[in-house]
């Protein structure tokens, strides 16, 4: 016997559920639809009454899914679950849902709820992101090929020039070079990470330092901390903001890695800082206070940042100079 307050408490849930919901009888394996949350009306745009009664199917399965339905109904007929992602029929044209059909037997009937959540707009942006990744990866193949080559060519033929003439040609076609380098690793960096691994920072920070020209600057680690990242990105984010202390810090910086009470990192060190009014600015592409810099420095930590879903400010620190604090990161507590 089922309890009144049990079939109140689930006869609310069924009706106030955000994702659409039907409760359907299966006759000769086809779903007859008994109920339909007022979510459902909602998100597919079908009048509840002219359902009733009705082989669910007819309103919401499209004729090339019609295989993909009736191995569903099977299923539920055996009385199993079911869940797939699915292309669905609304009012207002086809959609994408995840499926999740749950079966159930009373009085020697078989019955089941079917549950559908809405993941069209979610799958419009995974398709744009694919295709955004494959136009910079296009981008990147022309930068490193179409234009490195003939780079590579000017270089060798500026060298056959008289010596004054070619240091200048020679210094603007590195630079040319640096900047290559420098958005080839922006595409890399901002594309959106596929996996992370347990990352000790001390250590990967004390392998970052020895890969930057720190000249007589000073790594501190203030405190062990183990995130979740990919490694490599990690490494250029690390690297990037300690050439950024160096750079404008001076060449005796004290650049420190720590923890951030709230959750993440900070990087500090003890230069001439970033003026407040300027702290925006530091992250866009292009941004640079240095003559011969490509201003893509700040922006590729922005971009690691934004691929693992972290957050990075910039403030300043105890000492007064710089301080990057990059929350939102998921840390691993040691066993």
């Amino acid at each position: 016997m089922t309890h009144p307050d049990s079939v109140s408490r689930f006869e609310n849930l069924f009706e106030l559920i955000g994702d659409p919901v039907v409760e359907f009888e299966l006759i000769d394996t086809k779903p007859i639809v008994r109920t339909v949350n007022p979510a459902f009306g909602e998100v597919f745009g079908y009048d509840s009454d002219s359902m009733l009664g009705e082989s669910l199917n007819e309103f919401i399965v499209p004729p090339e899914a019609d295989t993909e339905a009736t191995r569903f109904d099977q299923r539920t007929a055996d009385g199993k679950y079911n869940s797939g992602v699915v292309t669905r029929l609304t009012a207002d044209g086809p959609r994408d849902f995840l499926y999740r059909g749950i079966p159930y037997e009373q009085d020697g009937r078989e019955f089941g709820f079917a549950i559908y959540t809405d993941i069209t707009e979610r799958n419009k942006r995974k398709q744009q992101l694919q295709q955004q990744k494959q136009r910079l990866e296009q981008f990147a193949a022309v930068i490193s090929h179409d234009i490195r080559n003939p780079l590579n060519v000017a270089k060798g033929r500026a060298e056959m020039l008289d010596q004054e003439h070619a240091e200048v040609i020679t210094t603007n076609l590195s630079r040319i070079d640096d900047i290559i380098d420098d958005v080839l690793t922006v595409v890399w960096t901002g594309q959106p990470v596929d996996g992370v691994e347990d990352v000790t920072v001390s250590a990967i920070a004390d392998q970052c330092w020895r890969h930057v020209e720190t000249n007589t600057a000073t790594l501190t680690t203030a405190d062990e901390a183990i995130i979740q990242a990919d490694p490599d990105r990690f490494k250029q984010l690390l690297e990037n903001l300690f050439r950024n202390a160096v750079e404008h810090g001076g060449e005796d910086v004290t650049v420190t890695v720590g923890t951030v009470a709230s959750g993440g990192l900070f990087i500090a060190d003890d230069g001439t800082g970033i003026p407040p009014e300027d702290r925006e600015e530091v992250f866009n592409r292009g941004y640079s206070t240095a003559t011969d810099g490509t201003g893509l420095g700040l922006s590729i930590v922005q971009g690691i940042c934004d691929a693992h879903g972290w957050n990075v400010a910039v403030t300043t620190s105890k000492a007064g100079g710089a301080r990057f604090e990059i929350t939102d990161i998921r840390t691993v507590t040691p066993d």
